[in-house]
């Protein structure tokens, strides 16, 4: 989706900022050259109109000359008794919305309104995205909009101006002024200060309610030169005005807009934001524990490295200041917000698994834990084993061994490399199944999508059932969900099916019933613990000939199975190998002292046995 933003101004360059963060193709246009990116407005998807409101039919007129016809216009304009019948004789499809905060405003929990759709799917892109960032959509028509703009927008901005016009305070004299003075001080400059035209049709459009407030006005002046009067005023009203709680963070946030001139002053300024900070941090904790008390009740992970690190690229891009620093500021907020989400979801241990949610993987940590509110996903085994061993997560879930497809040698080269012990086992049996985004006969099917060792597996189910349909890899289960339509399927776990709301056309299509198992390892940072009947070690052995054969021998000798022994490439040269083994006993200090005596070096992995479950809770 190819986005053009028509006037690069303030909120132009605020939602530039914003769908270029999101990795869309976003150009700017503006009749001031140093703000145009492009020469031309054609060949855009979707072309936000961002002038002011007085300009709006010549810049239509402009799009209408040389825009795509099929471009999707966005109007952002406040007033939409003027703007919407301009763009509904454009010619153009339009979304019609009212973002109701400035260019210089964070979008996270900011009102937009939407006035018109088109039913166009670009609209509910950008409307997702919308709400991706934190905010609140609601719906109007354009005489009910401007109607609640006449009270909302009009009578605010009309006291603000009258109290500025009648006092003429200039900012050496705020030395006086209360907290909420001030704040009105401060609110009144932000609209004198911009362009008035905007302003004006604002006002214009609030004339009539702005009468009936004046006379309104009049009313409490006189109800307020008696006392029982004036109480009266108070006890009508407080049953309506509520929300007054945290009220003292707007207050106290003026002080970080004052100016100090001397060093005290300066140090009282600091003290002053320090303290906002605080107060400011304590609320968001209490806003994530909310968060993490709804997702334990949805069963989703607390944890979503993603969004946390999309999160810190967003706040770095804010600020000149040294990224590092703010990075490493951010991530220990985090870090402390997380603590107490999980101490509010009642959880003491994280897991980290193989994403994404739906794999084989998640579907062996549910049946270990039993919820995914505690569990991490990660891109790769590795990552899970580097967070076990930095102490990121309590637990890592890795696949070790598959019946059909064998050793997983990325576990087994990490396991090696990194100072992580194993404390147990579990297995799955992988039930592949077939699923569609509805009820669909099998010879309908045109095309298949899965993971390449999914396809493998199911071989003899598509030959014998869906021999005409092509078959499409895909790098994950998630990926495989997202490409289905009406006339194509996707093999993945039933698990998976239900997570993405698919339909499940055929269960167990796998060609090996009953005998398609994943063993995976539970692993943990080292505590040198054995507790276990199975343990598992690394090896080496010089290079001459028999030197294996006296290592097997020492297990031989003790009676000792091997239900696993694995060589790899020790990386230090063509032809040096080292061993990895499962044993079927747990060894000794004296069977690792025989041990010593034969191999060149060894390196337990860990001592465990098969695991039912995995305490995470309280």
């Amino acid at each position: 989706m190819k986005i053009l933003i028509y006037g690069v101004g303030n909120m132009g360059k605020l939602f530039k900022d914003l769908f270029y963060s999101r990795g869309y193709y976003v150009k700017g246009y503006d009749v001031v050259g140093e703000r145009r990116d492009v020469d031309s407005v054609s060949g855009f998807d979707v072309i936000f109109v961002c002038t002011p409101m007085d300009s709006l039919k010549e810049s239509v007129e402009h799009l209408k000359g040389e825009a795509n016809p099929d471009s999707l216009l966005v109007d952002i304009s406040s007033v939409k008794k003027i703007s919407v019948p301009i763009f509904a004789s454009s010619g153009f499809d339009f979304l019609s919305i009212h973002p109701m905060f400035g260019g210089d405003s964070e979008i996270a929990l900011s009102n937009i309104i939407v006035v018109h759709e088109s039913g166009r799917e670009e609209e509910r892109i950008i409307l997702d995205e919308f709400k991706k960032s934190g905010a609140v959509i609601s719906r109007l028509d354009v005489e009910e909009h401007d109607r609640k703009m006449a009270e909302i927008q009009g009578v605010a901005h009309f006291l603000l101006v009258s109290m500025a016009d009648f006092l003429r305070y200039d900012r050496e004299e705020l030395k006086y002024a209360s907290p909420i003075f001030t704040v009105l001080y401060k609110l009144a400059s932000r609209i004198i200060n911009q362009n008035w035209e905007m302003y004006y049709r604002i006002q214009k459009n609030a004339e009539y309610i702005r009468q009936r407030f004046l006379e309104r006005a009049l009313e409490i002046h006189e109800r307020m030169k008696d006392r029982e009067s004036f109480r009266r005023i108070f006890d009508d009203l407080r049953g309506i005005y509520t929300d007054y709680e945290s009220s003292t963070i707007i207050l106290e946030a003026y002080k970080a807009t004052k100016r100090g001139e001397s060093i005290e002053e300066l140090r009282g300024l600091i003290r002053s934001i320090d303290s906002l900070l605080l107060r400011l941090i304590e609320r968001r904790v209490e806003a994530a524990k909310e968060i993490a008390r709804i997702k334990a009740e949805k069963d989703e992970p607390i944890e979503i490295k993603d969004v946390e690190e999309e999160k810190i690229r967003d706040v770095i891009s804010r600020t000149n200041l040294n990224p590092i620093r703010i990075k490493e500021i951010f991530e220990n907020v985090m870090a402390l917000t997380k603590e107490e989400e999980y101490r509010v979801a009642g959880i003491e241990k994280t897991v980290a698994v193989l994403g994404p949610q739906g794999s084989f993987s998640d579907e062996m940590a549910l049946k270990l834990v039993g919820s995914r509110t505690p569990l991490r996903y990660c891109a790769t085994t590795d990552e899970i084993i580097k967070l076990v061993e930095n102490g990121e997560v309590d637990f890592g879930i890795v696949p070790i061994e598959n019946s059909v497809n064998g050793t997983v040698l990325p576990v087994l080269d990490a396991l090696m490399s990194h100072d992580v012990e194993v404390f147990g086992e579990a297995k799955l049996e992988v039930n592949h199944c077939l699923v569609a985004k509805r009820k669909i006969e099998l010879r309908k099917i045109k095309t298949i999508y899965s993971h390449p060792q999914a396809v493998a597996q199911c071989m003899g189910f598509i030959n014998n059932y869906l021999p005409n349909a092509s078959i499409r890899y895909t790098s994950s289960t998630s990926d495989a969900a997202k490409m289905i339509d009406d006339y194509s399927a996707a093999i993945m776990s039933e698990n998976a099916a239900r997570f993405y709301r698919l339909h499940v056309l055929r269960r167990g299509i796998q060609d090996l019933k009953g005998r398609n198992i994943t063993r995976f390892y539970l692993i943990r940072r080292r505590t040198g613990r054995r507790e276990g009947k199975i343990t598992s070690l690394f090896f080496g052995v010089e290079d001459r000939p028999g030197a294996l054969k006296d290592v097997l021998e020492v297990f031989y000798r003790k009676g000792f199975n091997l239900r696993k022994l694995e060589s790899r490439p020790a990386g230090t040269g063509l032809g040096d190998y080292v061993f990895f083994v499962e044993v079927e006993a747990a060894l000794s200090d004296e069977d690792l002292e025989d041990l010593k005596g034969v191999t060149s070096f060894y390196k337990v992995v860990g001592v465990f046995d098969e695991v039912k479950s995995l305490k995470v809770y309280s």
